[in-house]
């Protein structure tokens, strides 16, 4: 079990640096810091330095000590670090949904492969609701428990950006809707996934098309929301008339009871157009597969009678055999990790404010149209 300045164990197993063994058999032994000293070949204000994450210690010796502390076994106190280096060693990560989603568990990843080997915990936190956001934020200067903070895919209203304008520790944007307020982020390229999406459509000989949103959150307005502008920006750029575009909305989560209510509306909408499009842009993978299903049950064939492409490339969308566009939310979350510790670290990151770039995943899902419609 872990205490504050050390690991309590059995020692029967444990050997001292210069092979002594110590102690009875089942007598619990606490490694010191003076011990990791001896076994790194430095002083024990080294170890402290080197574990605290001060400077003035290059990174030579601070892996060598590292290595050591790891060796023993030794967990250096959190706390009484954080008192003498004035950093709490935490970074929060804010989501507005469940923790266990496709999205927010790849950025959780993403975000401990980075910050986990830097000795950073990583606080994940929620909020519903603009009240819940905002309170969020104006804690956060009296509380200092966190020496940066991460926002997943959330766009913060004036309020929420004139606060982060104001804090004293960087926080990083992570595929939200703008960069307004953030000392760095990393957005998902959404026009360039939706145009190649678009493009692929007009290669196939589409004419008719419509861009399928999912149903509204609530409060808050995702980034992913941004992807039925660019639906229409694109095919009117392409040279589509406005008259073969559509862009079905389905409302609001608390519009329906269920999952599946929000999804046969959708089929509902589609089916109900005259004449139907006979290609599916649709927000997100999931909902896209949803759709594909219904059409189904009412002789609608994917992709013979209406091609889909979803966007996210989730882990469903391979099973599926879903045309798609392709985002690694892993990647991005370790590179706004990245530009997080360069800017704790009083550093300019390599790129403030940088694009992801989507690819296009040619699945089975996209089809020419049907003879009658070409």
């Amino acid at each position: 079990m872990i205490r504050c300045s050390g690991l309590f164990r059995p020692d029967h197993r444990l050997w001292r640096p210069g092979g002594e063994r110590t102690g009875k058999v089942g007598r619990m032994v606490r490694v010191t810091l003076h011990e990791v000293a001896v076994e790194a070949g430095v002083s024990d204000s080294t170890v402290s330095r080197a574990l605290r994450g001060l400077d003035k210690v290059d990174e030579g010796t601070r892996a060598r000590v590292r290595q050591a502390a790891d060796r023993l076994h030794f967990s250096f106190s959190r706390n009484a670090s954080s008192l003498a280096s004035g950093k709490t060693m935490r970074i929060s990560l804010l989501f507005s949904d469940k923790l266990n989603t496709w999205f927010d568990a790849s950025v959780l990843q993403g975000a401990y492969e980075v910050l986990y080997p830097q000795r950073y915990d990583l606080i994940p936190s929620t909020v519903s609701t603009y009240e819940q956001l905002s309170a969020f934020f104006s804690r956060l200067p009296a509380d200092r428990n966190v020496d940066a903070v991460i926002v997943a895919s959330i766009n913060l209203g004036s309020g929420e950006t004139d606060i982060l304008k104001r804090l004293t520790i960087p926080t990083v944007g992570l595929d939200s809707r703008t960069i307004e307020g953030f000392d760095a982020s990393v957005l998902l390229d959404d026009r360039k996934g939706m145009h190649d999406a678009v493009a692929l459509l007009k290669r196939l000989g589409h004419r008719r098309m419509a861009y399928v949103g999912m149903p509204e959150p609530g409060d808050f307005e995702f980034s992913s929301q941004r992807r039925g502008d660019a639906f229409m920006e694109s095919a009117l750029a392409m040279g589509f008339q406005p008259r073969d575009l559509l862009r079905i909305d389905v409302g609001r989560r608390a519009d329906y009871r269920t999952y599946d209510e929000a999804v046969g509306s959708g089929v509902a909408r589609v089916l109900a157009l005259d004449p139907m499009p006979t290609a599916l842009c649709v927000e997100s993978d999931g909902y896209a597969i949803a759709l594909i299903g219904g059409l189904r049950k009412y002789g609608i064939r994917v992709p013979q009678d209406m091609s889909v492409v979803g966007f996210d490339d989730a882990d469903v969308a391979a099973a599926a055999d879903l045309t798609t566009v392709h985002q690694n939310p892993e990647e991005m979350a370790r590179s706004a990790a990245d530009k997080a510790l360069a800017l704790m670290r009083g550093e300019e990151p390599e790129e403030r404010h940088s694009l992801a770039d989507p690819i296009l995943m040619l699945r089975g899902s996209t089809a020419r149209p049907p003879q009658r419609a070409r």
